[in-house]
């Protein structure tokens, strides 16, 4: 029997530093019954001089500029909807893939939708590091699991594979949506089942800016603390209300789900107007261990109590932070 085709939806943007390592890594695989489609998003370094140069040298690499930039979200949109495979597998232009990956995957994926696996990080230069993306921090999720990722996800673009029959549900990815990734895996736990492997099967390039902005708290001011949190709670909600309005437009969600939705928007919408909301908090703590399956135990009932207060709740309880 001929085995199956994978396509490879991969986008760039002036990543030529890193580019060859990644195609390299991809076309290495064990699994060959592949093809790469790459959509450029307007380069101005070397990225499209490589990919002509890889592309002229393997047919199966199909190489498309954009007329005007898209932006990353609407690029993999554009990507993904040229594939041609029986299984799409999304790809970053920096990364490093493990040459057993879509092997695993395809064996793996059995009768579940999408498959995903955690990421190993590694720096700008290269060196790999023993931590992982999401372990041991957070949790990996399996089985028809869509509440899970109301407000969090565990899934992340560069490490998952999903079947082509799944195209129908995710396309087009709608325009307000934070990211491809969160969306792709709320429709398929939705819509079916996803699964995920134990070995973490892509080397996640993490730059020294992106540890600095994530990590250290350099605030002016106490003032400046203050503000720099109620902006970010401020642009979480709206994150919140835009996802959650999304998915709630799905016509197959459960009745508890759509409770769920409901009534944080609810909530949400009136977030720096509000205080405590108990139907938020009964409801988030009754489902919290589906809904914050990817937060460790102890951490739960403490993004139950988080997502329950307002703005005007994070400025009394500011000072005592």
């Amino acid at each position: 029997m001929d085995k199956k085709l994978i396509s490879v939806a991969m986008c760039t943007y002036n990543g030529g530093k890193y580019l060859k390592e990644q195609l390299n890594s991809i076309i290495n695989q064990t699994y060959k019954n592949i093809e790469i489609i790459i959509c450029d998003d307007g380069s101005s370094d070397n990225t499209i001089e490589i990919i002509k140069e890889y592309s002229k040298k393997y047919s199966f690499i199909k190489f498309f500029q954009n007329e005007k930039n898209l932006g990353f979200v609407k690029n993999f949109e554009k990507s993904i909807s040229l594939c041609s495979g029986d299984y799409i597998a999304l790809a970053d232009q920096d990364d490093i893939w493990k040459e057993k990956k879509l092997e695993l995957f395809i064996n793996e994926i059995k009768e579940n939708l999408l498959i995903y696996s955690d990421a190993i990080i590694m720096d700008g230069d290269g060196t790999i590091s023993n931590k992982e993306l999401i372990r041991p921090k957070g949790n990996l999720v399996k089985g028809k699991c869509n509440k899970a990722f109301l407000f969090t996800n565990c899934v992340s673009g560069n490490t998952l594979m999903f079947k082509k029959e799944l195209l129908e549900n995710i396309l087009p990815i709608p325009e307000t949506i934070t990211y491809h990734d969160i969306w792709i895996a709320f429709v398929a736990s939705t819509y079916g089942t996803i699964t995920f492997t134990e070995e973490a099967m892509t080397y996640y390039r993490r730059y020294s800016e992106q540890i600095t902005s994530t990590r250290e708290k350099n605030y002016k001011s106490l003032r400046d603390r203050f503000n720099t949190k109620k902006a970010s709670n401020i642009k979480s909600a709206k994150d919140a209300i835009n996802n959650l309005t999304i998915f709630k437009k799905i016509s197959i969600l459960d009745n508890e789900t759509k409770l769920i939705i409901d009534i944080s928007l609810k909530h949400l919408k009136n977030f720096s107007n509000s205080y405590f909301s108990n139907n938020l908090y009964r409801v988030l703590k009754k489902y919290k261990d589906e809904v914050f399956e990817i937060k460790k135990d102890k951490k739960r009932i403490k993004y139950v109590r988080r997502l329950s207060y307002g703005l005007k709740m994070h400025k009394l309880t500011f000072f005592a932070i």
